[in-house]
């Protein structure tokens, strides 16, 4: 055999290693770049939550489930109670339990957990803690009655 053949046959293999190696990298960063994407999507629904959530929290009596289950209109997985807060504040933005001191609902989405499907790497990321504050409306109460909210 020449000697070109020979090395010409070597070069086929090498190519396919060269390919599976860059394949990967390229992989990796594509899946990054997508899964990232997805995380700013997330951040964004998450501060929306908290935006709708307080406006119904400023609407609907003290401790309505319903503010919780606002809080996670995007349908992001694993969004449990624990990571909702609603806050009821005085004027000086102090925690009240005096349905005549609260002048501001706030509604808090901490701790939650954003798994990032990237290959070889599987990062789960802990957002960082959304606040909307909103000065109280009726709270559910009109001049006859309270009124859930649903």
């Amino acid at each position: 055999m020449k000697a070109s053949t020979i090395r010409h046959h070597r070069q086929r293999g090498l190519t396919t290693v060269e390919f599976a190696i860059v394949g990967v990298a390229l992989m990796v960063v594509l899946f990054g770049v997508i899964e990232l994407s997805r995380l700013m999507f997330d951040l964004a629904v998450l501060r929306e939550g908290t935006r709708r959530a307080a406006r119904l929290a400023a609407v609907c009596p003290i401790g309505s489930p319903n503010i919780r289950t606002t809080a996670g209109f995007g349908g992001l997985p694993d969004f449990g109670p624990g990571n909702v807060l609603v806050l009821y504040l005085n004027a000086a933005g102090v925690p009240t339990a005096a349905y005549n001191n609260i002048s501001y609902v706030q509604v808090r989405i901490v701790g939650y957990a954003i798994p990032l499907a990237i290959p070889l790497v599987n990062p789960v990321v802990e957002s960082p803690a959304f606040a909307t504050t909103l000065p109280r409306e009726s709270l559910g109460v009109s001049g006859t009655a309270i009124t859930p909210c649903g």
